[in-house]
């Protein structure tokens, strides 16, 4: 949007303080994805699942049970998070979901933990399940399990920690629990510690995933809606409806957003936190002081006049009494600012979806933020007469009933508040207001103009991989005016690299999509085509001139060296040939090191011989072009002769005064390999792989397209490149791209009768691991079958081929040591707990008891 943003707003440089929500990701019921969110939201979908109706608890009347359900929430992708299948079965439902939102959060917000430069932060809560319980009484499906296991696998105080493990986090890994506000207290946690510098990115959130699924039965007086629909603020509001869902934000400080060029989805400007104490009626009951004065607190922390505040998301639970304590209180908390009537839009997400425990705030929350960036309000659902204890008439608010364009008033940016309080009297509320205008990118003077950009993609598998390709194509097709620059930036920089991966060099949005599409073969290419590992050497052709290399002179530092070079002849004379090579490709050289290439050794022929002998520190570039002035040229001077074809240590460092940029030649330069003879079979001999400064397709494509393409293929073979180098002096900026597509398998232990009637049918169980064959006294053991099928038990697979790794597989310590039990009661051999750290594979293992056995047979043990 391009509303004027006035002085009070996040355009006006006033940074401190405030924080950029820069990426979300949920699941909520009918809802896989945030934009799914959204479409059911703007649509005004009720998505909550009703069953059939049945008596009460204690009988007499009846009511409709219902609730809201995630679409296969005991399916998970154990691989990418290495997770053995019976780790997976042990670990609670709600914990995978949030492992894959949190995962679908940092790639939304275009954040690769494993690159970030400063600490990343996660604040979580979830709510109490039943799975923990169920794993106990199925003790016979899981072999060797121990109550350690279950409790770690399922006790909310992991699951920040957990997160932080296998994602590579290294910030703060905090659990909050503050029952219904868990997910909004969760925010404000991580905004404290992002502007007191605990960390630098941060996520926040909650989780509510039962599996089975829970019913809550509906009992007179209580908080559950007896017709299964909740009407927040209706005169018919009788409670709230139950549900599951997820919801993750990614926070970071607004200065820190804008300078990294972060696609910030809405800007945090306040946050409050406090508890009602004991003024209230009882422990569950809410409190008209307690909210009014967390609202107030919020506003006074962002420095905004209530005023100006034109939407609230409602904590909202439908019940006669908790509706109208929530309108009264935060009629108090606006009159402090404001006489004005009905200027405020309010609503409650909780008649979309019920009400989702733990997620509840986080749903709230990334409703507000998706409705500041399209600039609609959604309707609140179920709502038609107001509760007779709210006079809206006479309040800030009116209930949004249908959606409605939400713009800027008076000049004031859109801003809303958000509302979530929990059972035991602990109130959340939140400050949002919508993002500033994005800055521009690449119109810094000397940035790279747009054309070919290399755009990267990787995953674990290659089917995984194919399905990645297809929706980015399907996603630049649906989306033509996204700038490509910023799409290959936030591939290149926003994405974990993972093993598998595919690369195209493309020049423009509906080149790119044909691309994607394998339209145009042979320009897709995979890991196959990788570069050899071997060390690379820099080849310098001697051939390659700036007429060659027209489309590269928007590089700085492509462009810096050359003006370098030519500085050092007569600004009046022709500049000679080789001088021109020389800079070319000198410039060239450069460019490629600062790309992330530190080669094992330099290579030319001709003049480029002189340039790689300037690249390895022989020679200052004053000298080598000295030497071209002069006419001694790249075959004469004063080096010592040497031999066609033949290579030299360099045993002597660069001159100090001259370490080239960005560090210049490559590390240890004391150790690098010359060669003046050019690229000849010597260099296969060594088993060293020859990198063209110019690739030969430069003629064919152009000289960026060229070098891109072969960057392409180093980084399929593991090169680190330098993607900020790539892009030059263009400020790049992170843009909205597919998530990764998890390939999820059902992992789950069925309960003993259904949770009940009218629960999901279930699909079988997951196939048992199977049993140890222990080696018998009658024969020769054979003890690599043996121990592969310990490893396959313990870690609840079907098989272990011999060289797999036992952590690779997803083990850990605690299944490490009953590994450990199991061989030494198989074996009779005793084995120390350190073992596995240096015999991880099935053969390695086997070599070891084989050892230690001595050649002797293992007494018999009984089949566990």
């Amino acid at each position: 949007m391009s509303d004027r943003i006035d002085d009070a707003g996040a355009d006006a440089g006033q940074d401190d303080g405030l924080v950029a929500v820069v990426g979300l990701a949920c699941r909520y019921p009918g809802a896989e994805n945030a934009d799914e969110f959204w479409h059911n939201l703007v649509r005004g979908r009720e998505t909550v699942t009703r069953f059939p109706r049945r008596p009460t608890p204690r009988g007499g009347s009846e009511y409709t049970p219902a609730r809201g359900l995630l679409k296969d929430p005991e399916w998970f992708d154990a691989d990418y998070f290495g997770f053995s299948p019976r780790e997976a079965r042990l670990l609670n439902p709600q914990h995978r979901v949030f492992l894959e939102c949190a995962v679908e959060a940092l790639e939304d917000a275009g954040q690769d933990p494993d690159r970030h430069s400063g600490r990343v932060g996660v604040y979580a809560g979830s709510t109490d399940t039943a799975y923990a319980q169920l794993l106990k009484e199925r003790r016979d499906e899981l072999p060797s399990v121990t109550d350690m296991e279950i409790l770690v696998a399922n006790a909310p105080d992991y699951l920040a920690s957990r997160v932080a493990y296998k994602l590579g986090l290294r910030g703060p890994a905090v659990v909050v629990q503050a029952a219904c506000a868990t997910s909004l207290v969760a925010v404000h946690t991580a905004v404290q510690a992002l502007l007191s510098g605990d960390c630098d990115l941060a996520l926040a959130g909650g989780v509510a995933v039962r599996v089975p699924a829970k019913e809550s039965p509906y009992i007179e007086g209580g908080i559950i809606s007896a017709d299964g629909v909740c009407r927040t603020f209706d005169a018919a509001a009788g409670g709230t409806v139950g549900g599951d869902g997820v919801g993750i934000v990614v926070l970071k400080r607004l200065a820190d957003a804008r300078a990294d060029g972060d696609r910030i989805r809405a800007v945090l400007r306040g946050s409050a936190v406090n508890n009602d104490g004991s003024d209230r009626v009882g422990f569950t009951a809410p409190s008209v002081s307690g909210q009014a004065a967390v609202i107030r607190e919020a506003q006074l922390v962002a420095g905004v006049d209530a005023d100006t505040v034109t939407y609230v998301e409602a904590h909202g639970t439908a019940t006669p009494l908790g509706d109208p304590i929530e309108i009264t209180a935060l009629t108090r908390a606006f009159r402090e600012d404001t006489d004005r009537a009905g200027f405020c839009g309010i609503g409650a997400v909780k008649t979309n979806i019920g009400h989702t425990d733990a997620a509840a705030g986080a749903a709230g929350l990334i409703k507000t933020v998706l409705a500041l960036e399209h600039g609609v309000l959604p309707p609140s659902l179920n709502y038609t007469a107001p509760n007779p204890g709210i006079d809206f008439a006479s309040s800030p608010f009116e209930v949004v009933t249908e959606v409605r364009e939400w713009r800027p008033d008076g000049g004031v940016p859109r801003r809303a508040g958000v509302s979530s309080f929990g059972i035991g009297g602990t109130n959340a509320h939140v400050i949002l207001e919508q993002a500033p205008e994005p800055a521009r990118t690449g119109a810094e003077p000397g940035a790279v103009e747009p054309g070919p950009q290399l755009l990267v993609l990787s995953a674990r598998t290659e089917t995984a991989l194919d399905t990645l390709t297809g929706r980015l194509a399907a996603h630049l097709r649906d989306r033509p005016g996204l700038a490509l620059p910023d799409v290959a930036w936030t591939l290149q920089t926003g994405r974990r690299e993972l093993p598998v991966r595919r690369c195209a060099v493309v020049d423009g949005p509906a080149d790119a999509v044909r691309v994607l599409d394998g339209l145009d073969r042979g320009r897709l290419t995979d890991s196959a085509a990788a570069a050899p590992a071997g060390p690379l050497t820099l080849f310098f052709p001697g051939t390659a001139t700036r007429a060659d290399t027209r489309d590269l002179s928007a590089d700085p530092l492509f462009r810096r060296t050359v003006e370098e070079c030519l500085a050092l002849a007569d600004p009046d004379a022709e500049v000679p040939e080789a001088l021109d090579v020389f800079a070319t490709e000198l410039a060239l050289g450069r460019l490629w090191q600062s790309w992330g290439v530190r080669a094992a050794a330099v290579a030319g022929h001709g003049t480029g011989a002189l340039v790689a002998e300037t690249v390895a520190g022989v020679y200052t570039v004053e000298d080598a072009v000295r030497l071209i002035l002069t006419g001694a040229g790249a075959g004469r001077g004063p080096r010592p002769p040497r031999s066609p074809g033949r290579w030299r240590q360099r045993r002597h460092p660069p001159r100090p005064e001259h370490p080239g940029p960005h560090g210049g030649v490559p590390a240890r330069t004391e150790d690098i390999q010359v060669s003046t003879a050019g690229a000849d079979a010597s260099a296969e001999d060594r088993g060293i792989t020859l990198l063209p400064v110019l690739p030969e397709e430069a003629g064919a494509l152009g000289a960026r397209a060229a070098l891109l393409t072969a960057l392409g293929r180093l980084w399929l073979g593991g090169l680190s490149v330098d993607w900020s180098a790539v892009h030059g002096a263009g400020r790049r900026r992170k843009v909205a791209l597919p998530t990764y597509p998890f390939e999820r398998r059902r992992y789950v232990v069925e309960p003993l009768a259904p949770a009940s009637p009218d629960a999901t049918p279930k699909a079988s169980p997951a196939p048992e691991a199977p049993t140890a064959v222990v080696p018998q006294a009658s024969g020769a053991p054979d003890v690599l079958t043996a121990v592969s099928e310990l490893f396959a038990r313990t870690l609840g697979l079907e098989s272990v081929g011999p060289d797999a790794g036992f952590f690779d597989l997803g083990g850990d310590s605690l299944v490490a040591t009953q590994l450990l039990a199991l061989a030494r009661e198989s074996f009779g051999v005793e084995l120390e707990s350190s073992v596995l750290y240096d015999a991880q594979t099935p053969a390695e293992f086997a070599a070891l008891v084989a050892d230690r056995l001595g050649g002797r047979t293992p007494e018999p043990a009984p089949v566990a």
